[in-house]
């Protein structure tokens, strides 16, 4: 419901709460609304309250659980990295596969394996040396976007 009308909300009025920002969240609005809603059903059953000091203090209620929302949620969920993606230049000293053999003066194709995901290079020989399917690499350099890679010697 929340996805729903949040995304229809979103689109109606994003001119005019664009000023506010992200204080003016799907999210805060109808998370604010059910803990107002949760906290009057609970103060009206459980407590012989005036019906006006019950609105009022789930009134406060809400506030506090909007700043907390806002402040633990909504804050760090956009200042969030939205991409798991490294860049090429991130690959320096990370050790892959020859997956297409290297040539001597040529280009290849090496295999990546990372806690984050695989990925396949294009790779070129640092050292000017053929370098087989299926060998270890380093890789020492990127440039151009074009991964130089040694053989890994076993020790």
């Amino acid at each position: 419901m929340s996805l729903f009308l949040g995304n229809i909300l979103d689109g109606l009025l994003e001119s005019v709460f664009d000023g506010l920002g992200e204080f003016f969240n799907p999210l805060l609005v109808f998370g604010t609304l059910s803990v107002v809603s949760g906290a009057g059903v609970l103060l009206t059953k459980y407590s012989a309250m005036l019906p006006v000091l019950v609105l009022l203090i789930s009134l406060l209620i809400g506030f506090g659980a909007y700043l907390l929302i806002y402040y633990f949620l909504v804050i760090p969920m956009s200042n969030a990295e939205s991409s798991a993606s490294i860049s090429v230049q991130d690959l320096v000293g990370e050790v892959g596969e020859v997956i297409t053999s290297i040539p001597e003066k040529g280009m290849g194709e090496i295999f990546i394996s990372r806690a984050n995901g695989s990925r396949n290079e294009t790779a070129v020989s640092f050292d000017n040396k053929v370098i087989k399917q299926g060998q270890q690499v380093v890789v020492v350099e990127v440039k151009d976007q074009i991964l130089y890679v040694s053989e890994l010697d076993e020790m």
